[in-house]
């Protein structure tokens, strides 16, 4: 099912919802007025006519049984199509009911000149006029012009009163008059409803069509944290086109915290300054009313943690050059954001991601490799190392000087790439362990097997690559993305023509795949660990 078709789905499950808490309130309406219509019986009962009030009374208390039914069946849920159809027809018999009650309590020509039947008409008009159906006030209008003059000379016109018979209320020309009015106002009342439901679509036309979000219209959610959610969006500015975005909103319980909305701030603004094919581009970020939000060019595809899992699950061996490919894109991103991206005033920032894992990796449909949620980055510009005392990142990617809340630089990015290629290459978590503790101390002392080891066929010059990227000294590390890519190119199937497309081609196999139940599921320790 496409995400349009669960949107529609969604739409018409929230309208049918919408539709009985109507109609139960329009069945609490009807309870209160035949309430009021008892009351008001055995007011007529003690002052005018006992007779007529009893009868009344009786035609109230009837009709609020129903409704007191009806509106119990609406409160629990069961209210099947035939249901809805007696009520429709129980609710169209009010006006004529009341007018037989009064024809054989009191007389037909006291009838004919009541004023409750017409009233009772125009109840049964708004409340249908209320549920926006112009189709049902036009047939009970058109039945109602046929029925009641019908009824007039079936059965009413000889019960008047032959003295009275010649006023001209009592005619027949008057009540084909009766009849044609009750037409007009059911026609009347179908006008008025089909222009409301006409008004209320352009509305919702319109708020579809503007903005929804600032100039961003969202749609479907693509991920959440414990931070903020992230949705796939337009961007719909003035002019008429449309750009898919991904719009990152905080959890409203955080956007009050005035810390953390300028930690985000420093996010936004540091991420803006990373421009570089393999780094997702952020392209907005403001406030609309009380809620902040980072727009962020939209990546059609797959991160790389759900193309290892469904690899994964299926059995399939990474081909060492697409391997190869997705390295060497990562270290071209981080080359960037180490080397390469500066300040306002033209100073390197020196932005380490500290936070890279598979999860933070998006792989598109045309073969591209892109970095994305730099939300714990830290700019180092001149300072050689960093100092921190705070662990945050995925602790199953982390550089053990990382773990250990150490200082820190460029080369504990290029220890969460040693992890991820030599992933990669096995097809199996490396650190991973059930639970955080475990986790920690494979990091630290686990011996990493050479993935030759773990993988037939796999050149040996990869054992060498991986165990220089994964050297807990920081010392015995690579210095830099470029010198690690460098090293990367020289080995034999590291450079092949056609890796981009066949990434390409594969993104998108494994992304039209339905998704598993447990891939809803995190199988990674959390995401942030502070210490």
């Amino acid at each position: 099912m496409t995400s349009s078709e669960k949107l529609r789905d969604v739409e018409a499950a929230a309208l049918e919802g919408e539709v009985l808490r109507l109609e139960h309130r329009i069945a609490r309406a009807w309870q209160l007025f035949a309430l009021v219509g008892i009351a008001g019986a055995l007011a007529v009962a003690l002052l005018v006519s006992r007779t007529m009030g009893v009868w009344c009374a009786l035609v109230a208390t009837a009709y609020l049984a129903w409704f007191t039914l009806y509106a119990v069946l609406l409160s629990r849920g069961r209210t099947r199509q035939p249901v809805r159809i007696a009520a429709v027809v129980v609710e169209s018999t009010i006006p004529w009911t009341f007018l037989l009650a009064v024809v054989y309590a009191e007389s037909a020509t006291y009838a004919l000149a009541s004023w409750l039947p017409p009233m009772l008409f125009g109840g049964v008009m708004v409340a249908w006029c209320a549920r926006l159906r112009p189709v049902a006030p036009l047939i009970l209008g058109l039945v109602s012009a046929i029925g009641y003059p019908a009824l007039y000379f079936v059965l009413l016109r000889q019960r008047i009163d032959p003295a009275m018979a010649a006023l001209p209320i009592y005619q027949p020309t008057m009540q084909l008059t009766r009849g044609a009015s009750l037409l007009v106002g059911g026609t009347l009342c179908a006008v008025v409803t089909h222009a409301v439901r006409l008004v209320f679509a352009r509305a919702q036309r319109k708020m579809r069509a503007q903005d929804l979000f600032g100039k961003y219209r969202i749609g479907e959610r693509v991920a959440s944290g414990g931070m903020a959610t992230v949705f796939r969006a337009l961007y719909c500015p003035e002019g008429g086109f449309e750009r898919a975005v991904a719009v990152k909103r905080i959890h409203p319980h955080l956007a009050v915290q005035s810390k953390f909305v300028a930690s985000f701030r420093v996010e936004a603004e540091l991420c803006a300054r990373l421009v570089h094919p393999n780094i997702v581009q952020v392209l907005d970020f403001g406030r609309i009313d009380e809620s902040y939000f980072l727009a962020m060019e939209y990546v059609h595809g797959l991160t790389l943690r759900a193309l290892m899992q469904r690899a994964r699950r299926a059995s399939m061996e990474l081909p060492p050059t697409l391997c190869a490919f997705i390295a060497r894109e990562l270290l071209a991103g981080l080359g960037y954001s180490h080397a390469g991206a500066r300040d306002a005033a033209g100073m390197l920032l020196r932005v380490v991601h500290r936070d890279l894992s598979p999860a933070n990796v998006l792989l598109s449909r045309h073969g591209e490799v892109k970095i994305t949620d730099f939300g714990v980055a830290k700019a180092l510009r001149d300072a050689a190392v960093s100092e921190t005392r705070t662990i945050a990142g995925h602790l199953a990617y982390m550089a053990p000087e990382q773990a250990a809340a150490q200082p820190i630089d460029e080369r504990c990015d290029l220890f969460a790439v040693g992890v991820i290629v030599w992933e990669l290459l096995c097809g199996k978590p490396l650190f991973l362990r059930d639970g955080e503790g475990p986790t920690l101390l494979a990091l630290m002392n686990y011996d990493v097997p050479p993935p030759s080891h773990e993988r037939a066929g796999l050149d040996p010059e990869w054992d060498r690559f991986v165990a220089r990227a994964l050297a807990r000294a920081v010392e015995n590390r690579y210095t830099s993305a470029d010198e690690m890519a460098a090293d990367l190119n020289r080995m034999p199937d590291a450079r092949v023509a056609g890796a981009s497309e066949a990434l390409a081609r594969l993104v998108a196999d494994l992304d039209d795949l339905p998704v598993p139940e447990e891939d809803a599921a995190t199988d990674e320790v959390p995401t942030r660990v502070v210490g």
